[in-house]
């Protein structure tokens, strides 16, 4: 029963997204940041020739993941609106290899699309990992505000120079807390865990900061890592806990909620800069108000998700947020970015 009422989420939440993504407006933030290069892109872009084409998305999520789903409704979308010109496959579980090298092979101009996130980013927009970083935004409309500044606007400018063509920002997968055999009520409760987490600095800093050992493998080694216990837990958000069954080899949910994951669809450059200039533009809208739409889904599915992990066997443990919130300021000092914090904040309006 508990799977069939989880089988019956994820295919509401599809079902949603492929009805609801063309209409949306509300994903002013992520369009706005991209304005720059897009018109720039669109003064050089070819005029319609008739053929088709053909990008791979990748993904370390699953095929039965909810941001999944709202990433097949962009791809149905695309397809509809270009007439099947533009042709979106999306490829889960990391089929076509690990992000890095997605992000290379789009460099290199390749049909090749990837779903990642500001972390792994910063290895080409150095301050654009700030948006991975434990603490930083509390809410969904709050990493929205981010985006919209002028700052990030920059970073999305230097991607662009960089060969790399962002076509949405806003995917967005919800908290991410840790899971594993214990219970981790504060950053002391961590001390000498080993804690799977994305290998980029955001991460791998704020993970340490939080008192844990950050080790990094890929997302699809975790599950067997937990149940050989070579290592102790991950840090992870519903959406992936419950795609993945993490509760088969976790006991315990610490709810740190220390990182809101926003995701990013990002392609190269130079595939897209052979695009016409109409579809340009379908592909980038039809991405961005499909991942609004699948991100309020994943917002509205917390309590679900978390009853779903919870109805499987797993604890959900209160923790001292506070602490945890005082230990993460390490990790900015040591990025050289607590400066950075206080001028987003004030250019958000957060403050």
């Amino acid at each position: 029963m508990k799977r069939k009422f989880l089988a019956m989420t994820l295919v509401a939440a599809m079902t949603a997204c492929l009805a609801a993504c063309g209409g949306q407006g509300t994903a002013a933030a992520s369009g706005d940041a991209k304005a720059a290069g897009t018109e720039a892109a669109k003064e050089q872009a070819p005029a319609d020739d008739g053929k088709v084409y053909e990008l791979k998305l990748s993904t370390t999520q699953t095929d039965t993941s909810m941001i999944y789903a709202g990433m097949q409704a962009a791809a149905d979308k695309i397809k509809e609106d270009t007439n099947g010109h533009v042709l979106v496959t999306i490829y889960p579980s990391s089929q076509l290899g690990a992000e890095e090298d997605m992000i290379d092979q789009a460099l290199q101009g390749m049909g090749i699309a990837v779903l990642t996130d500001a972390g792994r980013l910063s290895s080409y927009v150095n301050d654009i990992g700030i948006l991975n970083m434990a603490y930083f935004v509390d809410t969904y409309d709050d990493g929205m505000k981010v985006m919209d500044t002028e700052t990030f606007k920059g970073w999305d400018s230097e991607l662009h120079t960089q060969g790399l063509h962002p076509l949405c920002y806003n995917y967005f997968d919800g908290a991410r807390s840790f899971m594993g055999h214990e219970a981790f009520k504060t950053p002391a409760d961590l001390n000498g865990v080993v804690i799977r987490t994305p290998g980029a600095d955001p991460y791998s800093k704020s993970i340490s900061a939080l008192g844990a050992t950050p080790y990094n493998i890929a997302w699809s080694e975790v599950y067997n890592g937990i149940q050989t216990k070579s290592i102790d837990g991950c840090e992870v958000q519903y959406t992936s806990a419950v795609s993945s069954k993490m509760y088969e080899v976790c006991e315990f949910i610490s709810k740190t909620e220390h990182i809101n994951l926003f995701n990013f669809v990002v392609c190269g450059q130079k595939w897209f800069d052979q695009l016409p200039a109409e579809y340009q533009e379908i592909v980038e809208k039809d991405f961005q108000e499909c991942a609004y739409k699948n991100a309020q889904d994943v917002i509205a599915a917390q309590q679900d998700l978390e009853k779903t992990l919870k109805e499987n066997g797993m604890t959900v443990v209160d923790v001292d947020k506070e602490a945890f919130k005082e230990a993460a300021k390490k990790a900015y000092e040591e990025l050289g970015w607590t400066g950075l914090r206080e001028s987003i904040y004030k250019e958000a309006g957060l403050q």
